[in-house]
């Protein structure tokens, strides 16, 4: 895995009360919490996996659309507290494999769409996804004689 802790891998901030583990506002939260920033180098494959695979980190299609980098963002910063090292491992694989088109199927273009978002907004590089291949579509065949259609 490409993920490396730095030097000094955590920072502590302050002290606050009544706040949940994201350090948004909670009442019944009554026990103190420090503020904990830890540092992560992630290649995009990484990136990819987290917000393709995290449970409950949720982009849709529109996201991608919207040109907004404020959703993904909140999405990987989910992500990351979400996921366990060795499962970031494994979403990462798997996302490379839907990427790069050894797993077909409805999830390869929005992969792929993800993809450019997360080479535009975190600067990292990203292999070059396939080109689309020809998918036979046999209603089109026997109508037209057509044998297969780009999509």
């Amino acid at each position: 895995m490409h993920g490396t802790l730095v030097t000094e891998p955590l920072t502590m901030g302050s002290i606050r009360s009544q706040v949940n583990v994201f350090g948004e506002p909670e009442a019944e939260e009554q026990e103190p919490r420090v503020a904990v920033q830890m540092t992560l180098h992630l290649s995009f494959a990484e990136i990819l996996g987290r917000l393709l695979f995290t449970p409950g980190a949720l982009l849709m299609r529109e996201d991608l659309e919207s040109g907004s980098e404020a959703k993904i963002v909140e999405c990987l910063w989910f992500a990351m507290a979400q996921t366990g090292l060795d499962a970031a491992e494994d979403f990462a694989h798997l996302a490379l494999d839907v990427y790069e088109g050894r797993r077909r199927g409805e999830l390869h273009d929005f992969a792929v769409r993800l993809g450019a978002a997360v080479t535009r907004i975190f600067g990292v590089s990203a292999p070059e996804p396939p080109a689309s291949a020809a998918v036979f579509v046999p209603a089109l065949s026997l109508v037209r004689g057509v044998k297969a259609v780009a999509v």
